[in-house]
């Protein structure tokens, strides 16, 4: 009798284990289902807040907990400077992000040879930078200026996506040495002053000088009696990349997806971790729109493939013993660039944001990680020709997200130069 009322009692134990394990678990999936819910609907009434229309052509997603959340997420969209997301993971797996790149420069008395070693930020920084170095072992003319075909520099800002070539290389190293344009350099100079003053780098107040009669592309080392040679090591490639991402760097950016698709191409990595090609349309390596028998062609994703990118991308850098912050722009005015004003409405988000921006005449986007009670990544996707107020709206949207979420500590972020020279001797001798 004993062991049938001990049965009896056993049963009822576990039959109310069983009632109480379901109903928590319904708990927790109703909890969740709110969670979601809210999110959506966040987004929605800050759309319209924000007068971000038509909703149709709105997109946003975020995964956590093994699950994705989020508003037409499977919707291409064009992604603008989100597309460095993809050239970074590219190069993160295609490359030695500790990498250097060395330029070699050959001096006579009177003729410049350059062997560019693929340098892919030698913009102006390091042009007037060059040129300062030179004036300073008392070079100030030369009547010949020759570079090869792996010196790659360019100025200009890009409207849109332009192949650019040894002739555009040309064009614009004519135009800083020709003396009519000195004025132009001493202007540059004050604006790199300023840059590097931010990033912890004194400049001297006087402007560089040089002038050159001619500039040709050849491969071949001068013929006259060389008397001097100096190199020029980049920074590493992880730091050019955190300042292709922090400044949105569109001649870098193409520079590095160049690069990096020699050894294995975007589509065959997407392939292989089951990314459908259907679900993105990468174009170029920086998102500027192409011009393709006529029509404009944009850099398109879905919300859904951003994410799975970003996740990636996170395993990816890890390999090279690199956190999300060393290639990143982090929130709360630490890093220049678009990002640096980003959520200022928002103290709540402090540091707590990694991301990338992108902005068109008609599309914005910000993507990255929040770093909530655990990072989760996420993507918002707007098609519309405000940017400036879809931009307040990301901020607004994400800070409603760490209300969903749950909030975390700021990041400890040690603040990582983007200036692209680290204030050592610019120009080593050559032994």
């Amino acid at each position: 009798m004993k062991k049938l009322i001990l049965g009896i009692r056993l049963s009822w134990s576990t039959k109310n284990k069983m009632n109480f394990f379901f109903f928590l678990t319904l708990f927790v999936s109703l909890n969740i289902f709110a969670q979601d819910i809210l999110a959506i609907d966040y987004f929605k009434d800050l759309t319209e807040r924000y007068g971000i229309s038509p909703l149709s052509q709105q997109s946003f997603c975020y995964q956590t907990e093994n699950r994705i959340v989020g508003y037409r997420q499977d919707q291409l969209q064009r992604i603008a400077s989100l597309s460095k997301i993809f050239t970074t993971y590219l190069a993160s797996e295609n490359l030695d992000l500790r990498r250097q790149f060395r330029t070699k420069f050959y001096l006579t008395n009177s003729t410049l040879h350059i062997i560019g070693g693929e340098d892919p930020y030698f913009e102006e920084e390091k042009l007037l930078l060059l040129f300062k170095a030179l004036n300073e072992r008392g070079y100030h003319h030369f009547e010949k200026v020759t570079f090869s075909s792996g010196f790659h520099f360019y100025d200009l800002a890009l409207g849109r996506y332009l192949q650019i070539t040894p002739s555009h290389t040309k064009e614009r190293l004519r135009f800083y040495l020709d003396k009519k344009n000195r004025s132009f350099v001493k202007k540059q100079w004050s604006k790199i002053r300023v840059f590097a003053q931010e990033e912890g780098i004194k400049l001297s107040d006087e402007s560089p000088a040089l002038t050159a009669g001619s500039v040709s592309l050849s491969n071949i080392l001068p013929k006259d009696q060389v008397s001097e040679v100096f190199t020029h090591d980049s920074r590493q490639l992880h730091l050019l990349i955190k300042s292709m991402n922090v400044q949105s760097k569109n001649y870098v950016s193409e520079n590095i997806f160049s690069m990096a698709s020699r050894s294995k191409s975007l589509k065959v990595l997407l392939d292989e971790q089951g990314i459908s090609s259907e679900t993105y349309s990468i174009q170029n390596g920086s998102g500027l729109p192409m011009i393709k028998s006529g029509s404009r062609v944009d850099n398109l994703s879905s919300c859904e493939t951003i994410l799975k990118v970003i996740d990636l991308l996170d395993k990816s850098i890890k390999k090279h013993d690199l956190n999300l912050s060393d290639i990143l722009a982090i929130n709360g005015g630490v890093d220049l660039g678009s990002f640096r004003d980003r959520f200022k409405e928002f103290p709540e988000t402090f540091q707590s944001v990694l991301a990338k921006t992108g902005t068109l005449k008609n599309a914005s986007s910000l993507a990255g990680f929040m770093l909530t009670r655990e990072q989760v990544p996420f993507a918002i996707l707007n098609h519309t020709t405000s940017t400036e107020a879809a931009r307040h709206f990301q901020d607004h949207f994400v800070s409603k997200l760490f209300d969903v979420l749950g909030p975390m500590g700021p990041l400890i972020y040690n603040k990582i130069s983007i200036f692209p020279w680290d204030d050592t001797a610019f120009l080593i001798p050559e032994n």
